[in-house]
């Protein structure tokens, strides 16, 4: 199967990437897990307190597009596993009439638009300033390789960056695209950071419950004015395979390697179409939206114009499993001071990441519109470093810093003649 997918890939390969992407009806006949109900009460149990947000604020909370869900309507969403897997060649399993299937999803992937969440309490529009601090996945491994095997599988997370020219407007739903290069297999957007997650016998799950992975995703730049920010999630199998192995087995068909399924959810929980809460072609509203790289995408043989795309899991009209998938994000706040804000007409915040080596960025914020502000960084010793006239408009601003040797030094904000001062550690 492989090889004819291959080889119709490069056979339709002058043909130009269509942007008239259209809904689609039809899925393919992939067998679908669901959990029992114990797996649900498991999966709320590791999630944070759902809670009703108020105004921006200092602290850290988890993100989560299932979390959201949960809180709008309790208990209604049906929690699936969904096979990801890099080729299409492998056996997934055998349907009623003992024909093989093979492997249809090969990534997953998410956008997450932190200020549209409900179920937190630390960002409420569009002017927060945040550090992502870690990436979680629901997930159930198995391994059927034998015990003989010591190859490590893996798990590649990759954060990717807001691309707001990706914004697209498909009739029923607003989101934003990710892009796909058939040719070298790859995530063509801004990779903020990639991470592989070895799997071994450690991350097994027993009884079809499923687990969930936390990766720290230190050293990736404070993203300013709430951008949205998504992740790619593919799994490297450590061991060859043919057409004749078998992921899913039955009674007849013994299971012959290992096997990565995505802890996903169809919202409605009755194989209805998914609830878009955003606003049609307004792309400040709800961009939250799960995608999939099938395997006609992976090819660049789609026939409803989304070669180059992932696709948006709401873009299927028929009943699918698999609407929005188990990725969260623990996102740090650390807003300007609001007793500095009312005292001064201005407040400037910590620098984040602090200490750091490479880059950090620090955010300010005016009340009213100034004259003139005048950004400083000197040594310990008071000599200037750098200096320079920055944005003097109402509302919150970013300054990127980036540039200096080791040590300790002071930045300084100057609003009309006010003057306000913090410390910063380059490593």
């Amino acid at each position: 199967m492989k090889t004819i997918l291959i080889t119709s890939a490069l056979f339709l390969a002058l043909g130009a990437n269509s942007q008239n992407k259209s809904l689609i009806n039809a899925v393919p006949s992939e067998p679908v897990h669901s959990f029992k109900n114990v797996n649900v009460s498991a999966f709320k149990k590791t999630n944070p307190l759902l809670s009703h947000k108020t105004v921006n604020s200092n602290g850290s909370a988890w993100f989560n597009q299932l979390d959201f869900l949960e809180l709008i309507q309790p208990s209604v969403a049906t929690f699936n596993a969904m096979h990801v897997f890099p080729d299409s060649a492998i056996v997934l399993g055998y349907d009623a009439t003992g024909a093989p299937v093979n492997t249809w999803i090969h990534k997953a992937a998410n956008y997450m638009d932190p200020s549209f969440m409900a179920q937190q309490t630390i960002i409420t529009d569009k002017f927060a300033t945040y550090t992502l601090d870690s990436v979680s996945v629901g997930y159930l491994y198995e391994r059927n390789t034998g015990l003989a095997d010591n190859t490590a599988d893996s798990l590649i997370i990759q954060v990717i960056a807001e691309k707001t020219t990706n914004n697209y407007d498909l009739g029923t739903f607003s989101y934003q695209d990710i892009t796909y290069n058939y040719l070298n297999d790859k995530v063509t957007m801004t990779i903020l950071k990639r991470i592989a997650v070895p799997l071994t016998y450690a991350d097994t799950c027993s009884g079809a419950i499923y687990k969930q992975i936390i990766v720290a995703t230190s050293g990736i730049a404070p993203q300013t004015n709430s951008k949205k920010i998504g992740t790619v999630i593919s799994f490297k199998p450590g061991y060859t395979y043919t057409t004749t192995d078998v992921l899913i087995g039955d009674a007849t068909n013994t299971a012959t390697k290992n096997l990565f399924m995505l802890l996903s959810a169809e919202q409605n929980g009755d194989g209805t179409d998914p609830t878009y809460f955003g606003t049609l072609a307004d792309y400040t509203s709800d961009m939250n939206m799960s995608f999939i790289l099938p395997t006609d995408v992976k090819y660049n043989i789609n026939a409803n114009g989304w070669n180059g795309y992932f696709l948006p899991t709401y873009a299927y009209t028929t009943p699918f499993a698999y609407e929005s998938h188990d990725i969260g994000y623990k996102l740090t706040v650390n807003i300007t001071g609001i007793k500095e804000l009312e005292s001064n007409g201005f407040a400037l915040g910590q620098n984040s990441p602090n200490p750091f080596n490479g880059e950090s960025s620090v955010s300010y914020e005016l009340l009213n519109n100034a004259n003139s502000a005048l950004f400083t960084v000197t040594d310990v010793m008071g000599r200037i470093v750098s200096e320079k006239k920055i944005d003097g408009l109402k509302g919150v601003h970013s300054i990127k810093l980036d540039g200096y040797s080791a040590g300790v030094y002071y930045y300084s904000l100057n609003v009309d003649g006010k003057i306000t001062t913090k410390k910063m550690i380059v490593d």
